[in-house]
């Protein structure tokens, strides 16, 4: 009995042993989204899209043999992202964390990664603050605030040909939730719009927790424009096209910005409301059969994995996110020869993929270190796509529209 009771104390101690010693092959990063709270629809998205990424990766070999686990946390707004952070990194020991999806929470939380020299690489949050701080060890992957907003005056001015007007004859306004994202994306929008030579007859913000945004309506109403560009999260964006066709506002165009205009959600609280309006966002589904076959390939596999998991075809933040965490494993945590921030950061600096690596149709280069924006991807995409028929279709730029733009201006809403 106590031959085999040593022999049975033996076999448990090799395998918690080699249980540790697996563990210490793993490398385990902090992993942050917004799981619960107003935001949690689209951080519980991006999350699995992080989940698929980290399993096509690690059954690919991992990191040199090594797989990669998350140290996950939920922070639902800025306070817990910083809380959150801090146990990440002085509790769990990561050497690195990536998410957020909200840039309030991003900013919150690499505060402390700045602070305690760990790596933050940021795959959705756009804020412009964000890479602008001068901190050495933030990276983002996607487009920045600037770019949205930029993108969707410039997208307005390509729409005054189908108005019969001149740029300067378009009437255009701006509206925005007022987080740190909708203030980014409404002034840089803003700003755009008066540089093409547009009217702006209307800048407006909001708080995105509004429950009736009647009287923002009737004053736009009064300003009568051609277009509106619209800066908004889901229920903000469904309550602002309710009550438009409620007090029976009319507009030519609706050229939204954010991923709540882009969600299964959003058609299936608005219904046919929703045809013809537009969305500033990585695309939902580029013409895949324009990247190259790897991207292709990639691209398939992870469609069918995240429809697995999720029963849904993944939105613009989930090709995004899964773009971000993709390229994280397999061009920094693969390269990198230990983890240390010197080593991180390196890697992350000398990553150089053209156009078409990522599943939106991106490439990944930074701004250099001491540049202005340090940290950014100046290769991230955008696009501009419209609910079609049910469907929601890249439209622009046309070198990765799936098809052309479709009516402009909007039909009165007493005639749809």
């Amino acid at each position: 009995m106590g031959m085999k009771f040593l022999t049975g104390f033996a076999l448990a101690a090799g395998l918690l042993l080699n249980g540790a010693a697996r563990a210490e092959e793993d490398i385990k990063i902090g992993v942050m989204f917004p799981l619960s709270g107003p935001m949690a629809l689209i951080g519980n998205e991006a999350y699995q899209a992080a989940e698929v990424a980290r399993d096509m990766f690690n059954e690919r070999g991992g990191a040199n043999g090594k797989n990669v686990t998350f140290a996950v946390a939920d922070a639902p707004g800025p306070t817990q992202g910083n809380a959150e952070a801090t146990r990440l990194v002085v509790r769990e020991n990561v050497p690195l964390i990536a998410g957020t999806y909200a840039s309030s929470i991003a900013l919150a939380a690499s505060e402390v990664t700045e602070r305690e020299g760990v790596l933050y690489w940021e795959t959705i949050a756009v804020a412009d603050k964000f890479t602008s701080r001068n901190y050495q060890n933030v990276v983002r992957l996607t487009f920045n605030a600037s770019m949205m907003g930029e993108t969707a005056a410039d997208f307005t001015k390509e729409l005054a040909a189908k108005f019969g007007k001149t740029p300067e004859e378009m009437k255009v306004a701006v509206i925005s939730e007022d987080s740190e994202f909708g203030q980014s994306v409404g002034e840089a929008a803003a700003r755009r719009v008066e540089a093409n030579g547009m009217q702006l007859v209307a800048d407006e913000r909001y708080s995105k927790t509004v429950t009736d945004l009647s009287s923002l309506i009737l004053s736009l109403k009064a300003a009568a424009p051609d277009v509106v560009i619209a800066t908004s999260y889901l229920n903000d964006g469904v309550l602002f096209v309710r009550q438009a066709r409620e007090l029976d506002f009319n507009i030519g165009a609706l050229v939204g910005i954010g991923t709540g205009y882009a969600l299964p959600d959003f058609l299936e609280a608005t219904g046919e409301n929703a045809e013809g309006i537009f969305d500033v966002d990585g695309p939902a589904s580029a013409n895949v059969s324009n990247l190259p076959q790897e991207t292709q390939a990639v691209y398939t596999e992870f469609l069918e994995r995240f429809r697995a998991a999720t029963s849904r075809d993944p939105g613009p933040l989930a090709l995004i996110s899964f773009g971000g965490f993709w390229t994280l494993f397999n061009e920094v945590l693969a390269k990198a020869p230990d983890t240390s921030i010197e080593s991180l950061r390196k890697a992350a600096y000398e990553i150089d993929l053209p156009m078409g690596s990522l599943l939106t149709g991106a490439g990944v280069k930074l701004e250099p270190l001491g540049e202005p924006n340090q940290g950014q991807n100046s290769r991230a995409q955008l696009s501009v796509m419209q609910w079609q028929d049910g469907k929601l279709e890249v439209v622009w730029p046309e070198a990765i529209a799936l098809e052309s733009i479709k009516s402009v201006p909007l039909e009165p809403w007493s005639e749809r």
